[in-house]
């Protein structure tokens, strides 16, 4: 297997590597191999040696809405965190996936371009943000997308905006991976006062701590945190993961807690809103890895 990955290109390889090394929340998990290609070619010839191979596989930038299984995850697991190569040209900013979007927000700022600035303090690459259309304060980052070039069935593709679809927390980009992305921004200023307000507000409304961040997609026009608390499990707790006392969206987890009991939790949430207010609440978070231990 190891001798897959020489022809790739530069990329930084693990073997059986621990994934509470990457998780936000902890796990008792594995990974077989966890590879981080530098470039936006290395990728791409490491996700076409793994699929010829037919060896299964997760690509993913920093994991902050991830949860990983407790099991052994006889794959790879791909990170772009250091695919980081930004740019301006033709007007417009263009990012490989593993950029994060707190870099994205300065870059733009010394550049004179504005309005990413609501996604200040949201952990994570541009990538993700792209696939699930993460949003914050009123803005949405796929109202900046011109363009992304993915990997899709074996193949280096260019979507164009016209081909691109983003809806609430979500896209026509999932099942694909992200490599490179066009990116367009007003002038402006960036009011660094703002970012600062911004931040106040982040850590004034939501917990800090080991969490995914929101767990649950609102179901509008109900937003998922209220419904939890008048379920009654603001501050429950499943082991030693619970539901944050300061917003009940956020799960906060203990040192020491694995996957299990975060996907517990997460259950019992689920089934408690259901029985009390015939929703269901689907998640934001997503799973990857194994959750079958031993």
């Amino acid at each position: 297997m190891e001798a897959l990955f020489e022809a790739c290109g530069p990329l930084l390889l693990k073997r059986d590597y621990p994934l509470s090394r990457v998780s936000f929340v902890g796990t008792r998990g594995r990974v077989a191999f966890l590879c981080m290609p530098r470039n936006v070619d290395a990728m791409v010839n490491l996700l076409a040696e793994i699929e010829k191979s037919g060896y299964p596989y997760v690509v993913f930038g920093l994991s902050s809405n991830i949860l990983w299984g407790d099991g052994f995850f006889h794959g790879v697991a791909v990170s772009t965190r250091l695919m980081s190569e930004i740019e301006v040209s033709d007007g417009l900013v263009v990012c490989d996936a593993g950029v994060r979007l707190s870099r994205l927000v300065k870059f733009c700022a010394e550049r004179g371009l504005a309005g990413a600035e609501q996604l200040w303090g949201i952990p994570g690459t541009v990538g993700a943000a792209a696939v699930m259309n993460a949003g914050a304060f009123g803005r949405e980052f796929g109202e900046f997308v011109e363009a992304v070039e993915c990997w899709v069935d074996g193949v280096r593709v260019l979507l164009r905006r016209d081909e691109l679809e983003f809806g609430y927390r979500d896209s026509n980009l999932r099942g694909k991976v992200v490599l490179k992305l066009w990116l367009r921004f007003a002038k402006g200023e960036i009011d660094l006062k703002k970012l600062s307000e911004l931040s106040r507000i982040r850590k004034q409304k939501f917990p800090g701590g080991r969490t995914l961040g929101s767990v649950f997609k609102n179901p509008f026009p109900f937003y998922a945190g209220r419904l939890i608390e008048e379920a009654g499990l603001k501050g429950y707790s499943v082991g030693r993961v619970e539901v944050s006392s300061r917003h009940a969206n956020f799960i906060v987890s203990s040192p020491g807690a694995g996957a299990a009991e975060y996907a517990n939790l997460i259950s019992l949430v689920k089934r408690r809103v259901f029985e009390s207010r015939g929703i269901l609440l689907r998640e934001e978070i997503v799973y990857a890895g194994s959750f079958l231990e031993g």
